[in-house]
């Protein structure tokens, strides 16, 4: 796998039929980070045709037309396979980049767990892999919710795109890009991931136990890092499909007479918006239907051996507008219109240097946001921030055995709150019981939610198959006063060449975020994580993989009933205490033209929400999550399937209602919080590939239906008038996605 994901960068890919007459193949063989000629190094072809490369790096075969195999080796680098199409009047460019141990760009690498040293769960999944898994539209990080630890999560913390991982509430997780925070990683509802698979070097995916480098999560951590390597040649695609348009390209800056620099730019569109009124009932009325874009540019510099500088920039947009014009008699201010913002820039700044045994990482990172709710004229939510972040992370190599790494970080982060709305419900609490009759809540303020953190860490070869890593980190919460001083380690011992173990253990903080940063009188929730696991390579194919895991939870928020009712802002005290456990299983295989997956995860997630009350689940516990994922290349086609199967979230029931005759309304009763649960979920994805290469350029198609047998999942409920009667609320149950790109 490494060998095929590391090169990919011009190769052509899949069938052109053939004549018999041979035909010049020529071309160059350069390093992939370098761009420099490889001397010596060996090209074999079909039927044994063998070249070495000249002081240029240039080769020469004769080869029959069709589908072909190249193989390259050289001293010093990892070999390559290439799939090639020959044609018939001959190949006079082909570029064939090989990497040192280490040095390949093209492999998207889900982990489980921080990667140095990798802790308990770390998968890999190749480029071409993970952008073909049925249901994500040749999204990458669209994937990673199909891996061990992700739930399959709906309701309102998942309908902006948010990620709920082992059971935690979104906001206890932390998305980065580049090690830069930012609000979402999805679009509305999972639709599409705000950075292209094609800006992407890797996806850190990180579910518990990491270490001292990523801080304020008591969840998970999902870093993107994106692509960094120099261009050979300018690249590029344009691409359309039911949910949007889109165009890459990257090109050596020497097209402009400048050198050692790589520009990157992308850009997508939604068409889901325009769509979508098309399929949904005529009760729905949209002003603007579910729309988004997103656009990156990337300028990378390498001044000298050792040196890397880029400059990133990012901007998101999502827009939801509707009207509802069918009046409620229980609910007449819960009409009107509807409208749902989210917005944010960031532009990161990176200088990564190398010399001898000291490394050294530069980030500085400046964005704005904004978040807006609006019901009607009168009831709104709105929010506005500037974000100025500074990193630096060194490491030192002090013998072959022994690395210290350490690191601070401080975020200047000024907010404008605007709010005149009922009191969100928090984790837990059902929906107020009246919208129009509840009391509002209205704040206008400017405040801070500033904070720093600084680490250190060890990693230690304790022995040749046993590396320890051990460090601490502070962390600084400006708006409240509080530090919080965490110890984390982890451990790793290979057993066999065909068994790893791992384990981590740490403490964990987390900030505050919506209403939840307005008091400065409460104390940062704290976590305590816990997990082994171990990896099993049973052959060439197949690897196994399973972890375990605790968390236990103190200083968790929660609203005190009396102070809710007299200011609610205020009414947030550190009551709480839960827990998280569970178990995680991943069996994975990976072929010459197949590959796949089978995960299983159980987990509990419950929670105390202070004295003498009972324990109850958290809004996102999912007990089982099952997913199975193929994929086969057969000739020019490749075929996917992906079945996943999901216990429902919690949900806390109607049990009657009350007629108040002062408002002329009926308010529900609610029972036992979190005490049912919606309609399991399962579902089929498929996906078909097909693609057709010319000289010049590749056009290919891919048919991508979620949902293929519409089983729909249910997102809520709704009640008639007196609340006797309820109706499930489900998303679209079929949802095809046809598209098309052409690429150079």
């Amino acid at each position: 796998m490494r060998a095929v994901s590391g090169v990919v960068a011009i190769t052509l890919l899949l069938v052109v039929t053939a004549a018999a007459a041979a035909a010049p193949f020529a071309g160059n063989v350069l390093d992939g980070v370098a761009l420099e000629p490889v001397r010596g190094a060996t090209v074999v072809g079909p039927g044994g045709a063998t070249a070495t490369t000249d002081r240029a790096g240039a080769f020469a075969l004769d080869l029959p037309p069709g589908a072909a195999e190249l193989v390259a080796t050289a001293p010093g680098y990892e070999p390559t396979t290439e799939e090639i199409v020959v044609l018939e009047g001959g190949v006079p460019d082909h570029v064939i980049l090989l990497f040192k141990p280490g040095a390949a760009f093209e492999t998207i690498e889900v982990e489980a767990e921080a990667p140095i040293p990798p802790t308990p769960g770390r998968q890999d999944l190749s480029r071409g892999e993970i952008t073909r898994i049925p249901g994500t539209r040749g999204d990458a990080l669209t994937a990673v919710r199909s891996l061990p630890g992700v739930a399959n999560a709906v309701g309102a913390g998942a309908g902006p795109g948010l990620v709920v991982i082992r059971g935690a509430a979104p906001e206890d997780s932390k998305i980065t890009i580049d090690g830069v925070e930012v609000p979402v990683l999805y679009h509305f509802f999972g639709l599409q991931s705000i950075l292209p698979s094609e800006f992407i070097a890797n996806i850190e995916f990180l579910p518990g136990g990491f270490g001292v480098e990523d801080g304020r999560a008591t969840g998970g951590v999902i870093n993107v890092v994106t692509r960094s390597e120099a261009a050979v040649e300018a690249t590029g695609f344009a691409e359309v499909s039911f949910i949007n348009v889109a165009g890459f390209i990257q090109t050596p800056a020497s097209l402009f007479k400048a050198k050692d620099i790589t520009i990157t730019a992308a850009a997508r569109r939604s068409l889901i918006d325009f769509i979508l009124p098309q399929v949904v009932p005529d009760t729905v009325n949209f002003t603007t239907a579910p729309q988004y874009y997103d656009a990156q540019l990337r300028v990378d510099w390498r001044p000298r051996e050792g040196d890397k500088v880029s400059l990133l920039a990012v901007t998101s947009f999502d827009l939801l507008s509707l009207i509802n014009n069918q009046v409620d008699p229980n609910e007449p201010d819960f009409t009107g219109g509807f409208d749902n913002e989210t917005r944010f820039v960031r532009t990161i700044a990176q200088w990564n240097h190398a010399r001898g045994r000291l490394t050294n990482r530069l980030v500085a990172s400046f964005g704005t946001g904004g978040f807006r709710f609006e019901v009607g004229e009168d009831r709104y939510l709105r929010a506005n921030q500037k974000v100025l972040e500074l990193r630096d992370d060194v490491a030192v190599a002090v013998h072959a055995r022994l690395k210290l790494r350490a690191g601070a970080e401080a975020r200047w982060n000024p907010r404008r709150l605007e709010v005149r709305f009922p009191a969100a419900p928090q984790e837990g609490e059902p929906p107020p019981t009246n919208f129009s009759s509840a009391p509002l809540v209205e704040y206008m303020r400017d405040l801070g939610n500033s904070v720093a953190g600084a680490y250190v860490t060890s990693d230690s070869k304790l022995t040749p198959r046993t590396t320890l890593t051990a460090g601490v980190r502070l962390d600084y919460f400006d708006h409240i006063g509080q530090t919080t001083v965490t110890p984390r380690a982890q451990l790793t011992h290979e057993v066999s060449k065909q068994l790893t173990v791992r384990a981590a253990a740490g403490q964990y903080s987390r900030n505050f975020e919506f209403a939840e940063s307005v008091p400065t009188d409460v104390l940062p929730e704290l976590a305590n994580q816990y997990v082994v696991g171990a990896e099993v390579r049973l052959n060439d194919v197949l690897t196994a993989s399973g972890s375990a895991f605790y968390t236990s939870r103190s200083q968790l928020l929660v609203r005190d009933p009396f102070l809710t009712e007299t200011d609610p802002l205020a009414a947030y005290v550190n009551r709480g205490t839960g827990r998280s456990y569970g178990a995680e299983y991943l069996l994975k295989a990976r072929a010459d033209r197949f590959f796949g997956w089978l995960s299983y995860s159980f987990s509990r997630s419950d929670r105390v929400d202070g004295p003498m009350l009972s324990r109850r689940l958290f809004d996102f516990d999912q007990t089982h999550n099952l997913i199975a994922v193929a994929s086969w290349r057969l000739g020019r086609w490749e075929l996917g399937g992906k079945w996943q199967y999901s216990t429902g979230q919690p949900m806390t029931p109607v049990v009657g209602s009350i007629y108040l005759s002062d408002l002329n309304a009926f308010i529900p009763l609610y029972g036992p919080l979190n005490s049912e649960r919606m309609a399991n979920a399962h579902q089929l994805d498929l996906r078909v590939d097909r693609k057709w290469t010319f000289r010049t350029w590749e056009l290919s198609a891919y048919l991508d239906v979620t949902n293929v047998y519409a089983h729909p999942r249910v997102l809520g409920y709704t009640y008639n008038y007196d609340f006797t009667e309820r109706q499930a609320f489900e998303e679209l149950p079929f949802v095809p996605a046809l598209g098309v790109r052409g690429s150079f």
